[in-house]
């Protein structure tokens, strides 16, 4: 067994992830493991690399299905237009008051004179966050040239969860409306995930007086975004699906 969380959960995190990023995750994920030998799988439940092996193997066949991608597919493209104004407008401001500061002599991160490119609402969420703790780092600054940046930052904190809220209550409804084929797939994914972040985190705990070792257990082809990225380097075979493989 990959986890406890029930179906409901995982068919919201798989939801989240194209099938294709996936398996090829978990290739590379699952050769570096094997790679690693013993030392990991003796972190690991047994057998759990062969039964990650099996769940890879499982969504690389129902992402053939044609409901399930047609569904996977109108997922991702209702999540990248939910991204609303407010929050574009909001950075537009943000983006605005720091220039200024940065024509005043003072030092910005880059971050909060750009506008960035985010198209889906994690993306958007995630550069909002990092927008909002910025500015509290560099308030003391920004009011040297201009109004107190606190109402700034209420605002975006309000913006950041009406988004969230939002972004959660329209992913149940899509959820809620998809057929039983599409959240059995969804759910699928989301079990490959668990997996691979277990196998991760085993990753980090072996290899935690190595840092570069142990950051080559990470997620950066699952999390490429809009084009295609190179697997980490080395890149080992993925492992056959066999107990074998658990044991090593």
């Amino acid at each position: 067994m990959i986890t406890n969380q029930p179906q409901a959960q995982l068919a919201a995190i798989g939801a989240r992830h194209r099938a294709a990023h996936l398996v090829q995750q978990a290739g590379y994920t699952l050769g570096i493991a094997a790679l690693a030998g013993t030392p990991l799988a003796g972190l690991l439940p047994a057998n759990f690399l062969a039964e990650a092996a099996r769940v890879r193997d499982d969504v690389d066949k129902l992402r053939q299905d044609k409901t399930a991608m047609t569904a996977e597919a109108r997922q991702a493209t209702g999540t990248q237009n939910s991204a609303v104004r407010e929050v574009k407008d909001w950075r537009r401001t943000v983006v605005s008051r720091c220039l200024r500061a940065v024509h005043a002599g003072l030092a910005m991160p880059d971050e909060l004179t750009q506008m960035g490119n985010q198209r889906t609402v994690p993306d958007v969420l995630e550069a909002l966050s990092k927008t909002i703790r910025l500015l509290k780092e560099n308030a003391a600054a920004l009011a040297t040239i201009g109004p107190d940046v606190a109402p700034l930052i209420e605002s975006g904190s309000k913006l950041y969860q009406a988004l969230d809220q939002a972004d959660n209550t329209q992913e149940q409804t899509r959820s809620a409306q998809l057929p039983a084929a599409a959240i059995a797939f969804n759910a699928k994914k989301g079990e490959l995930y668990a997996a691979l972040k277990i196998i991760n985190e085993a990753g980090h705990e072996l290899f935690t007086k190595d840092p570069e070792a142990s950051a080559r257990y990470n997620l950066s082809l699952l999390y490429r975004r809009g084009h295609a990225a190179a697997a980490p380097e080395p890149t080992p075979p993925a492992p056959a699906p066999s107990p074998a493989v658990g044991n090593a």
